[in-house]
């Protein structure tokens, strides 16, 4: 398992959880973006399939 250590951590990488970590990260927060599909925002890509 990872030490890893991380400020905040966003689960789903549409655009709210993108634009999110982006505000987060340039406050200086060390953050984490956990995406469930192939690619970020891809559920709001394909019509939630």
């Amino acid at each position: 398992m990872s030490d890893d250590k991380f400020d905040a951590i966003v689960v789903g990488a549409g655009v709210a959880g993108t634009v999110a970590a982006y505000v987060m990260a340039k406050a200086g927060l060390d953050v984490l973006v956990i995406e469930r599909g192939n690619s970020a925002g891809s559920k709001n890509m394909t019509g939630g399939r």
